[in-house]
């Protein structure tokens, strides 16, 4: 008779046979995520471990503070801020199709392509948001990038960005921890 065991670190199989236990190693790796909390309180997120963080303070006024994250690719970043607006949530809603793209292409300005635009493909802490995918070929060097911008409006006006950019190459494959990061951010409603 055999039983099978896994611990609950899933590294450690026992494998009971007749009253005898035999260990073998697994070779199942689990992503330990940490919680990142925003320096001014307004968010927190969970993440992979292996990342590094960086949060920058905006050098010119108007401008909202700015964590980045970079992966151990090297190649792709995540970078959020969360600020003021001068749009409600309805309005939002009513417009993200239409004038977001518009603003995403003034950012990047230089040949950016959208793939796709979506609202409420995504929310963010139980907020409608919207998602455009796009495509931008930054020089000869690195190629083409891939990105997924997402943005979401809450109470007071108050709203959070999410820009991730990657080579074509990396950009799917991250995409599975992005969607853990998106998914587990918390919006501290009492400073928001």
């Amino acid at each position: 008779m055999l039983f099978l065991i896994v611990s609950s670190d899933s590294k450690i199989l026992s494998l009971f046979s007749y009253g005898q236990q035999l260990q073998l190693q697994s070779n199942i790796e689990s992503v330990q995520n940490t919680t990142y909390t925003d320096p001014n309180g307004n968010y927190t997120l969970q993440y992979p471990q292996g990342w590094k963080i960086e949060y920058r303070e905006p050098v010119i006024k108007f401008v909202d503070p700015v964590t980045q994250f970079t992966l151990p690719d090297h190649k792709s970043i995540i970078t959020i801020s969360m600020g003021n607006i001068e749009i409600d949530e309805k309005s939002f809603k009513e417009g993200f199709l239409i004038y977001y793209p518009l603003i995403l292409q003034e950012r990047f300005n230089h040949g950016l392509q959208i793939v796709d635009k979506i609202l409420g493909n995504y929310t963010i802490d139980g907020h409608t948001a919207g998602s455009i995918v796009f495509i931008n070929q930054v020089d000869n060097s690195f190629g083409v990038i891939k990105g997924l911008f997402i943005t979401s409006v809450f109470e007071n006006n108050k709203t959070i960005s999410i820009t991730y950019t990657s080579s074509e190459k990396f950009f799917d494959h991250n995409m599975k921890d992005i969607d853990s990061m998106i998914k587990s951010i918390k919006i501290n409603t009492d400073r928001a």
